[in-house]
């Protein structure tokens, strides 16, 4: 998707990870454009359960640089004042330089 499209700020808590004590570490924040659509789906969580997510949300090929890594499930994504856990992410393939974004997310 053009980057004309990703308009709603979205910011990304980046999972700190834990320390050698079992600890957890600070997480650090990366706001990022996106887009935002809240469609009610069925998805496959990690674990192969079924559960409902909310909405889906489209991130450009710049993520990676604002996290200095990939996404991961333990990250959280945070838009309209609320935190959203990540259910699934899809890294679909690109077949055109206009339709590119990284990874569709869905949350709860």
């Amino acid at each position: 998707m053009s980057n004309a499209y990703m308009t709603d700020d979205i910011i990304i808590i980046r999972y700190g990870g834990h320390d050698t004590w079992g600890d957890e570490l600070e997480t650090e924040t990366a706001p990022i454009k996106g887009r935002i659509e809240y469609k009610t789906r069925l998805v496959m969580n990690l674990s192969g359960e079924q559960v409902i997510s909310s909405a889906s949300i489209l991130l450009p090929e710049s993520t990676d640089d604002e996290l200095f890594r990939d996404l991961i499930h333990e990250d959280f994504l945070k838009f309209d004042g609320v935190e959203h856990t990540i259910i699934r992410i899809n890294t679909p393939k690109a077949f055109s330089s206009f339709f590119v974004y990284k990874y569709e997310v869905f949350v709860q």
